[in-house]
C-alpha cells in the first residue's frame, strides 16, 4: 500500500507543466491579494431625472386667506417655479447686477436697500445754499481802516485840500510857549489817545481812542472850510467851552478853541494870515480858566 501511494505521488509531480492540472494544484494561500474594489462590478449610479415643465403642471398654488383668486393667464407671486426658469434680471429682489437684496449706493431708482453703501432718500435731501452776491461790507471796512484798525468815521465825498494854511496852537500848563502843528497837508485829522491812528494825540485818560475828527469840506459857494465832528466820545468835545452834539459836523472859524474830555489842554485854530499886520500875545490865546 505504501508503495502504491508513492507511485501515485510521483505521477502527480510528472504532469505536463502546460496542462490544466497545474491550476488545480496551486494553493489559495500563495495567491496575491487584490486591492479592494478591483474585480468587483461597479454599481450603476441612478441617473437624475430631468425636471420638465410638465412635472409641475399638477402642483396647485396655495391661496392666502382673503386674497382674490387669480385671473386666467395671470401669474401670482406665490407660484412655484423651478430655479432654472427664474430670470435673475427680472426678479423683484435682484439688484443692478442681477443678484443681491436691492439697489445699494448709486442705484438710480428704488428705496434704500441692504447692499453695500447707503441709498439716498428723496425726502431727506437738503437744498443747496444759493450764492449771495450782495456786498458784505468787508472791502469797505478794509478801505476805512488805518494800520489794521477800523475807523469810526467815513470820509465824506466833498472833502478837499484847503488852500489856507491852517495851524493848531496847543497850550498846556507845563509850557508857556504853545506847540504849533500844521494841519493843512491832509483832508482830515483824527483826535484821540490812540497814537496808532490819531494824527493829533490828546494823551489824557478821559479822552477816547478815537475822540473827534476834523475834515475840510467844500461848501456850495466853492469855499473849503474846516469842520469838526465828535465820534460819540464818553466825555465829549467842546468848542469855545460848549459841548457839541456827537456824530454831527460843526463849522470851525479862526481863533476857535477846542477841548477834549476833561483835559485842560487847549487847541487854538489859526492860519498863516492870522498874524499878518498884528501882534499875537500867547496870553491872549489862553482861556480865562487858565488865567
Amino acid at each position: 500500500m505504501a508503495a502504491q501511494k508513492q507511485t501515485r505521488h510521483k505521477k502527480s509531480k510528472q504532469t505536463d507543466p502546460g496542462s490544466d492540472s497545474d491550476l488545480a494544484v496551486d494553493r489559495p494561500s500563495k495567491r496575491k491579494k487584490q486591492p479592494e474594489g478591483m474585480g468587483k462590478p461597479e454599481k450603476e449610479k441612478p441617473k437624475m431625472k430631468e425636471m420638465k415643465d410638465s412635472d409641475h403642471s399638477d402642483i396647485e398654488p396655495v391661496q392666502r386667506r382673503g386674497a382674490s383668486a387669480p385671473k386666467p393667464g395671470q401669474r401670482r407671486e406665490d407660484d412655484v417655479l423651478p430655479s432654472r426658469m427664474v430670470d435673475p434680471s427680472r426678479s423683484r429682489d435682484a439688484g443692478p447686477g442681477g443678484f443681491g437684496f436691492g439697489p445699494g449706493k448709486g442705484a438710480p431708482d428704488g428705496p434704500k436697500g441692504k447692499g453695500k453703501g447707503k441709498g439716498k432718500e428723496d425726502g431727506n435731501e437738503q437744498p443747496k445754499e444759493q450764492p449771495n452776491f450782495e456786498p458784505s461790507g468787508l472791502l469797505a471796512l478794509e478801505d476805512n481802516a488805518k494800520n489794521g484798525i477800523p475807523l469810526k468815521f467815513t470820509v465824506p465825498a466833498e472833502v478837499r485840500l484847503p488852500r489856507t494854511k491852517w495851524r493848531l496852537y496847543i497850550f498846556t500848563k507845563a509850557n508857556e510857549a504853545p506847540k504849533i502843528i500844521p494841519i493843512h497837508k491832509e483832508v482830515g485829522y483824527l483826535f484821540g489817545k490812540d497814537r496808532r491812528v490819531a494824527e493829533v494825540p490828546t494823551d489824557h485818560p478821559t479822552c477816547s481812542k478815537q475822540h473827534a475828527v476834523l475834515h475840510y469840506r467844500q461848501t456850495k459857494s466853492g469855499l473849503v472850510k474846516p469842520y469838526i465832528m465828535d465820534l460819540e466820545s464818553v466825555n465829549g468835545t467842546f468848542v469855545n467851552g460848549d459841548r457839541i452834539e456827537a456824530s454831527r459836523y460843526y463849522e470851525l472859524k479862526e481863533k476857535d478853541v477846542l477841548k477834549f474830555g476833561m483835559s485842560t489842554r487847549e487847541f487854538v485854530l489859526l492860519h498863516g494870515g492870522s498874524a499878518n499886520h498884528m501882534s499875537i500875545d500867547p496870553k491872549d490865546l489862553r482861556s480865562p480858566s487858565e488865567g
